[in-house]
């Protein structure tokens, strides 16, 4: 196997013109954050979780990056009350994976993957588990305890099929084995306040267990003194033996980039409403550099498959119709191309120019992977000044009605991201007000 919203938006009634320019930029009117302050640096810099050191990858993997911190909720339904749960994987720094620049095992790193997340809005994470006195698990206490010191952050166990063949006893058979693996979980993971809870009772999942194993999950269950909530996987999953719900997830070999796989999905989690359904959303997939790829692709296409799988979701479910839970497939699945942990590529870029007071910008890409555009001012190029979030449909600004005190400047638009695409800042253009009394 591998924030929130604006806090000030400008809205103008502008007509397009030529180009994709605003002929007559209107008088700009900000509220908010207008005139709060921040860095070149921050606005440029990777901050994410990444290595500052990740390079791109030939997988499409985005390198160490700045990425839009807005809430992933904010691509979801309006009203959505969905807890959205991160897929992580905890095998890095081992010699048997590839080399991030972290290692999964480091209590630093596990701190900078949680922050991240919850800058992100992200509510919790799902981890791949290979059973106990390893490092994976050593990882695994690592994010029990970051997690237990962010209200509301969660985490779950995915029994992953690997964990029983390799923690099989001598003479024990895979169910047997599959049993002791969960009295660990019970012993050492249910009991944390942070652990995922359906009615008081922890969220268990598993990946492909049921592919290599003959299981009785019922007697499997009986096994423990706290019975969990099974999750199993696909559509299958919803009439599994001791289900509980299902979740989906990234179908490389599916047409439609999954997007019928998952409408099947979720059209069978309706029919079954006493059952959970934890979705998924995905930006793509490519394992050409996993040791154990196959060939199986899916293409980002410059963040519209995060996109479109979002706008899924969003077709079937509301306010009135809730999804439950959404997984994000995955946070930092590097060998299989599916990570968002260093952010995702839109392919997106602007060009600015100036004329006079108006301050204009040409932009490249698909608009609907930006948030917004905000303008700053700086004095030295490096200390930045907000002056105005500007819509997207927007593409110039008439600086005079910023209000600018007199001075040489350097002026900057940002195009913001939405959530964990990459945000773009290209290079400034100096200005001086001259806009009379």
């Amino acid at each position: 196997m591998r924030s929130g919203q604006l806090g000030a938006v400008l809205l103008l009634a502008l007509s397009l013109a030529g180009c994709g320019m605003n002929s007559n930029p209107a008088t700009a009117k900000t509220t908010g954050t207008t005139g709060s302050t921040t860095t070149l640096a921050a606005q440029t810099a990777n901050n994410s979780s990444a290595d500052d050191n990740f390079g791109n990858q030939a997988n499409g993997n985005l390198g160490a990056n700045n990425v839009s911190k807005l809430d992933v909720h904010s691509l979801l339904y309006s009203g959505n009350t969905t807890k959205v749960l991160a897929q992580l994987l905890l095998w890095f720094g081992q010699s048997d994976h590839m080399n991030v620049g972290y290692k999964s095992n480091d209590a630093t790193q596990v701190r900078r993957q949680i922050e991240d997340m919850v800058s992100r809005g992200i509510d919790g994470v799902v981890v791949d588990w290979y059973g106990p006195n390893n490092s994976i698990d050593q990882a695994t206490q690592l994010v029990m305890h970051e997690a237990e010191k962010h209200a509301g952050f969660s985490f779950a166990i995915m029994i992953d099929a690997g964990a029983v063949g390799a923690n099989q006893c001598s003479g024990c058979s895979p169910q047997q084995t599959l049993s002791s693996l969960l009295q660990y979980v019970e012993k050492n993971y249910f009991s944390s306040s942070a652990y995922l809870k359906i009615n008081g009772q922890p969220v268990v999942t598993d990946f492909n267990v049921d592919n290599w194993y003959s299981i009785d999950w019922q007697a499997v269950n009986g096994a423990l003194s706290v019975p969990p909530r099974f999750l199993f996987q696909d559509q299958g999953g919803f009439t599994h033996s001791m289900s509980d719900g299902s979740y989906s997830w990234v179908m490389p070999w599916a047409t439609n980039f999954g997007l019928d796989y998952l409408s099947d999905f979720y059209d069978t989690g309706m029919a079954h409403s006493d059952k959970e359904t934890m979705g998924a959303v995905y930006k793509g997939f490519n394992d050409k550099l996993a040791s154990w790829g196959s060939g199986r692709w899916m293409n980002q296409q410059c963040g519209q498959t995060w996109l479109q799988t979002f706008a899924k979701v969003n077709q079937l479910y509301s306010t009135h119709r809730q999804l439950p839970y959404l997984q994000l497939v995955t946070w930092n699945d590097y060998e299989e191309g599916t990570e968002i942990e260093s952010g995702i590529d839109s392919c997106f870029a602007l060009q600015i120019s100036l004329s006079n007071s108006t301050l204009q910008w040409k932009v490249s890409g698909n608009e609907n992977a930006v948030d917004h555009y905000t303008v700053y001012s700086s004095k030295d190029g490096q200390n930045l000044t907000k002056l105005a979030d500007l819509q997207t449909g927007t593409y110039s600004v008439d600086l005079c009605s910023l209000a600018i005190p007199p001075g040489s400047y350097k002026v900057f638009v940002q195009a913001v991201g939405k959530p964990s695409l990459a945000n773009r800042l290209p290079e400034p253009v100096p200005y001086s007000p001259s806009c009379g009394g």
